[in-house]
């Protein structure tokens, strides 16, 4: 059967089918055209933009945290940032990397791109290096939009690196505020998202102009969506639903509010941030809002009244869910089940249960009818439409259609067709590998898959990209992953394994190996090894033959140490309620049992229920295990996380003492997680950063105050020594006070590890150093004292800049990062002149750079001006690089190496396991 949405030129095509067309009353894509402020059907979407920016100059439409801006705000930032990218040599349709966190100049970047020419191309800044180098080297992407503390945790790449952030005042802002008036086409392409591929790679997803108009339109006509809308920006940036997210609501004088990451793991924090910020539409991820529903009922929460609607999709509504939803909620905020392709421009067909009077037990939720422009057709493997209430695969047409897959000509002709059913030969229609079939009342019913494609958590999975990555482990000869859902609304992978000849499969290895790959969301729950795979009877693998996992936990063999009291016996009975499996230990950690963000909500929401205590989701980092976790029940010491300390890995601390890393301006770690990622998983490592991430409430920047805020903070997560700390830069300066503040309060300090860390010069440095000044100003003159004077000034001006910067501040303005960032460096300046030095009793270990130019040599052979303050000695290891690219790749994995060899030495100096 064949349909086709409201405003498609061909209705008459649902004549070929004998039921009647079940096309709603609707506004035609013309009158929703007009109702969007749109004037001109193809125009590309940036210029819709500029229509509603004259519309509405003084409206806010993005914010994020306590910052914000305005229409004419926002285009005049994109417009400079346009002008610069062609002014750098940006050419028609090129594809520019965006990679960012969310904030304003993400949105900025993404229209700056749009007005250029160019087409964007976002790259989750979580995701794997792996991952993100593919999807660089794929994409050929010349200029990469970031953040400035995003850079050091980028892969090897080509790309010209733009800092939009710190960047801005300086190489940005001096262009051109006005609109650019590119000769920009409707099929020219606006952005390519990459998806998970069968092949073992992502493939990028090319959109056009044309489509993301066609889908805006519909959406707003969907969604009722107008000038008064609050809408959240929930969406991963890699997430195709950011699209709808976007568009839509900048397309219509609405304002876009950006999440923060700590509300998608508590649904708490989730309702207080919607209500404060009057949301009024969430668009969510099928999977979080099973979550929520969970939430509401166990916690006796309410929906904000701001809310008036709620849009799920991604993947399969579980119709419990929703009769749960109706019984907590009613049918007030409005709820729509949506389903779409990437390939297709995010939403291709929606459902409204309460509109349609639908009833759980009348089945599975449907998937609805096309949107405005849309068209569906059900055929089956001849492309012959079939008849009413069978099963065929969805084919999707209308200008949505992608371009294709970025550089796979050969994907793209097998999945993106000729229309069969239109006279136009440039129409297509995209065979989506999904089996629907038509209800009576002419709503779409979604089967299931012709391949091995799933939907899990808002993610499209190839299952093959996953076994694909088992393979390439030395021990794994077959892998198969398959999406079982033992219990009902439990949707999970498993991964089969076969081993190689004489080889032994370790699970958590294989485990460790595969998260260095992918992303977590496509990392196996469970895993089973098996001798044979089941097989069909022509001797190809059965897939609906293999076993259940065992749901006993499959971590390395060890004796299960039980509970020893009632909170551990209550804690236990949750997590294997939440994870699935049994036979725990109460030493466990949680996350090797494949705990994610969505369980650590799930686990916070029971532990409230049961223990009546609100639990921030963060602490389940630091006491990951049952023990852990009662004791802190038990003791009421479950403290509000501060914010200056982030997890950068999990890992193990039921067995391994935990890894404390400074770096004062490392925003969330980002410097020292190319470090840590070659470390062993199980190696627990927090970063601490007052100065930035807790400005409110840090100390005075002053060194000795800043440690034994450290030092309280590191007590919080390991009460007691042997203390394994690290500093990065002026961050060394501060570990090697807090190493001095623990051996006075009798503590022992296992590693003091100062990476490129100056210390205090003695004379002979000094007096090495003022020589050769004044030889090279004998020998190079004039050229060489004006140089001095630059060098001169560029020591002066920070000071300056500080100075302006704090008094804004007094003044109560908000400062940028950058601001915020300078501020802290001049401050760190100052702290360290003001410093006191004393011999520290212990070992030094000092990691140091060997390309930075301008050490003299005297200073060198001194160990950074650290070898008499080094009690114990100092022990110095030479790694590549400079003071900054020795964190980066491929220079930081010979750092890495060294480290972990004085970490491993160090822990078994202390008989730390």
């Amino acid at each position: 059967m064949i349909l086709t949405g409201p405003g498609s030129n061909n209705q008459e095509k649902s004549q070929l089918n004998s039921h009647p067309s079940p096309v709603a009353e609707a506004l035609t894509l013309r009158e929703s055209l007009h109702r969007s402020n749109c004037h001109n059907p193809y125009d590309c979407v940036h210029e819709w933009f500029e229509a509603q920016v004259e519309a509405t100059p003084h409206a806010i439409a993005v914010s994020f945290l306590e910052q914000s801006l305005t229409y004419q705000d926002l285009n005049e930032r994109a417009n400079q940032l346009a002008h610069f990218l062609l002014a750098q040599g940006l050419q028609p349709q090129e594809l520019v990397a965006i990679s960012m966190e969310r904030c304003l100049e993400l949105i900025v970047s993404i229209w700056g791109v749009l007005k250029a020419g160019g087409a964007y191309v976002p790259i989750d800044p979580t995701y794997p290096q792996q991952r993100q180098q593919y999807m660089l080297q794929n994409s050929q992407a010349n200029f990469l939009l970031t953040q400035k503390h995003l850079i050091y945790g980028l892969p090897d790449h080509s790309a010209r690196v733009i800092s939009v952030d710190t960047d801005w005042e300086t190489a940005i802002a001096p262009y051109p505020r006005h609109n650019l008036g590119r000769p920009i086409l409707p099929e020219h392409p606006a952005y390519v998202i990459y998806t998970s591929g069968s092949t073992g790679a992502p493939k990028g997803v090319k959109i056009t102009h044309r489509g993301v108009i066609n889908h805006s339109v519909a959406i707003t006509q969907a969604f009722e969506l107008d000038s008064r809308d609050r809408v959240l920006q929930f969406s991963s940036i890699s997430f195709d639903i950011i699209v709808e997210e976007l568009f839509p609501t900048l397309l219509n004088g609405a304002t876009l509010v950006l999440r923060t990451a700590e509300i998608s793991t508590s649904i708490r924090q989730f309702l207080e941030f919607v209500a404060a910020r009057d949301i009024t539409i969430l668009n969510l991820p099928t999977a979080f809002w099973h979550e929520l529903v969970s939430g509401l009922a166990l916690l006796q929460l309410s929906m904000p009244p701001s809310v008036r609607l709620v849009v799920v999709g991604g993947e399969k509504a579980s119709r419990l869910s929703y009769a749960e939803w109706v019984r907590l909620v009613g049918h007030y905020p409005r709820w729509l089940n949506t389903y779409g392709p990437t390939e297709t421009t995010v939403t291709a067909t929606l459902y409204d249960p309460a509109q349609s009077q639908y009833h759980p037990d009348q089945g599975e939720i449907p998937i609805g009818k096309p949107i405005a422009n849309v068209e569906v057709y059900v055929l089956n493997p001849d492309l012959e439409p079939v008849p009413f209430g069978e099963v065929g695969e969805l084919h999707i047409g209308g200008p949505g259609v992608a371009i294709g897959y970025h550089q796979l000509p050969s994907r793209t002709a097998e999945k993106f067709i000729p229309n069969p059913f239109s006279d136009d030969p440039h129409s297509r229609l995209y065979k989506t590998g999904d089996t629907v079939r038509y209800l009576p009342d002419g709503n779409l019913e979604f089967i299931g898959r012709v391949d091995f494609q799933v939907k899990l958590r808002g993610f499209r999975i190839e299952l093959g990209e996953i076994e694909t990555g088992l393979e390439q482990h030395p021990s794994v000869r077959q892998a198969i992953v398959l999406a079982r859902e033992d219990v009902p609304g439990d949707k999970h992978l498993v991964g089969y394994l076969i081993a190689q000849p004489n080889h032994a499969l370790n699970l958590s290895d294989i485990r460790t190996f595969l998260c260095q790959k992918l992303p977590e969301y496509m990392v196996p729950a469970a895993f089973v090894e098996m001798d044979t795979f089941p097989l069909s009877p022509n001797g190809k693998v059965d897939r609906t033959n293999f076993p259940a996992p065992d749901t006993r936990n499959q971590g390395e063999t060890k004796p299960v140490v039980a509970p020893s009291n009632s909170t551990e016996s209550k804690l236990l009975e949750i997590w294997e309620t939440i994870l699935g499996i049994t036979n725990i230990s109460i030493t466990d950690n949680f996350f090797e049992l494949g705990g994610h963000s969505l369980l650590i909500a799930r686990l916070c929401q029971h532990i409230e229920y049961h223990f009546n205590r609100s639990l921030p989701p963060a602490a389940i980092f630091q006491a990951p295990t049952v023990e852990q976790l009662a004791n802190f029940l038990q003791h009421d010491q479950v403290p509000a996380m501060s914010s200056s300390m982030i997890v950068i890995q999990a890992g193990n601390p039921a067995t391994i003492s935990p890894l404390f890393c400074i770096h004062v301006l490392g925003e969330n770690g980002i410097f020292l997680r190319p470090l840590v990622s070659y470390l062993d998983p199980a190696q627990p490592v927090y970063g601490l950063s007052a100065q930035m991430l807790e400005r409110k409430n840090a100390p005075p920047n002053q060194i000795k105050d800043l440690a034994a805020f450290y030092v309280q903070e590191m007590r919080i997560v390991q009460p007691v020594g042997p203390y394994f700390i690290a500093g990065v830069s002026f961050g060394g300066e501060i570990v090697f006070e807090i190493a001095q503040q623990l051996v006075r309060q009798g503590e022992t300090v296992g590693l003091l590890a100062l990476l490129d860390t100056f210390g205090p010069e003695d004379i002979s440095a000094k007096l090495g150093r003022a020589s050769s000044h004044f030889a090279n100003l004998f020998d190079q003159g004039l050229p060489y004292l004006l140089n001095k004077v630059k060098r001169r000034w560029n020591d002066i001006w920070p000071s300056l800049l500080y100075r302006y910067n704090k008094l804004s501040l007094k003044l109560g303005q908000n400062l940028s990062y950058e601001q915020q960032f300078l501020m802290v460096l001049e401050e760190n300046k100052a702290a360290s002149k003001k410093y006191i030095y004393e011999t520290y009793p212990g070992k030094l270990t000092l990691f140091r750079a060997t390309e930075e130019i301008y050490y003299s040599q005297a200073y060198l052979d001194e160990g950074l001006g650290w070898r008499d303050f080094a009690g114990g000695g100092l022990e110095v290891h030479d790694v590549p690089g400079d003071h900054v690219n020795m964190l980066h790749e491929p220079h930081v994995q010979v750092l890495a190496q060294e480290f972990a060899n004085c970490l491993s030495k160090a822990q078994a100096s202390q008989h730390i396991s």
